[in-house]
């Protein structure tokens, strides 16, 4: 039973890992207030949107030396949540890899070390080509290209996204497994731990109903009708043990279209409490669960 109220959340005192706060679900905030939203909710550091995931779409640039980059600087400095990830990079056969160097210039300036990337050209061989150009700039930065599979583009399945790893040929080049996108791209927790653990990065954590939209809904589902983790009826904690141990986990929960009456520090509170919970009821259960004989 899925449960899509705003009910009391309480963070938990059970140690957790480090958790990130994906930047969407919180774009109409500048860089600067997110970085301090996530500091007040707990994460210990956020995504940054620096390019459109979509034609239009708002991103905040930073370009070195700019005032919006300096005050993004200034308050990682004084609060201590870094950037995980820069995104987004789609890639497809338009795609000029050479014009992202500025990009990871900015990216490397702020102190990130990962870059996300996905596919979306009809031809593998293309998007394939494209990331191993991508990787190698990317090295360039010492950074890793996480690359994301999203049912709604060309590079839709896990088994897609390891495939152009394998054939783009670069060692910095992972998956960033999504709950909502490996769910309902009908992907399994066995898919995942059949996985060379050493190319999966990222966890992002979230939940929904088993049961999803249809295909033309599935963009809008992503972008705005996500649960919190442990309100719905993804295999979640299958999946969180599928994944290797190091893996980085993170939140992407957008909730303003489901509580448009909750301010973004609001939400991001509720979204770190919900997490938190989840992972510390997760452990609970493994740890309580009888030892194989």
């Amino acid at each position: 039973m899925t449960r899509n109220s705003a009910s009391p959340l309480r963070p938990t005192s059970v140690p957790h890992p480090p958790l990130s706060l994906a930047a969407l679900g919180f774009l109409e905030v500048d860089p600067p207030t997110l970085v301090s939203i996530a500091a007040e909710a707990g994460f210990s550091s956020v995504s940054m949107r620096m390019r459109p995931a979509v034609a239009g779409g708002l991103h905040y640039p930073l370009e070195v030396g700019s005032l919006l980059a300096l005050r993004t600087r200034e308050r990682i400095r004084d609060t201590g949540v870094g950037i995980l990830q820069i995104e987004l990079i789609t890639l497809d056969r338009t795609t000029d890899i050479g014009a992202c160097r500025s990009l990871l210039e900015a990216g490397a300036a702020l102190g990130a070390e990962r870059l996300t990337a996905t596919g979306d050209d009809p031809d593998p061989a293309v998007v394939a080509g494209k990331l191993g150009e991508l990787a190698a700039l990317a090295l360039e930065y010492r950074m890793t290209v996480d690359l994301e599979f999203m049912p709604f583009r060309r590079l839709a399945t896990l088994e897609g996204a390891l495939a152009a790893i394998a054939a783009a040929g670069r060692d910095n080049v992972v998956v960033m497994v999504d709950a909502l996108h490996l769910v309902r791209s009908g992907g399994r927790a066995a898919d995942v731990a059949a996985a060379d653990p050493h190319r999966l990065g990222v966890f992002q954590l979230c939940d929904g109903p088993l049961i999803g939209p249809a295909p033309d809904l599935l963009a809008a589902e992503a972008r705005e009708a996500r649960l919190l983790p442990g309100r719905g009826g993804f295999p979640l904690g299958a999946l969180l043990d599928a994944m290797p141990a190091r893996a980085i986990l993170a939140a992407e929960v957008p909730l303003a279209a489901s509580f448009p009456g909750l301010s973004p520090r609001e939400r991001a509170r509720m979204i770190h409490a919900a997490t938190v919970g989840f992972l510390a009821e997760h452990r609970r259960v493994v740890e309580s669960a009888p030892a194989d004989r």
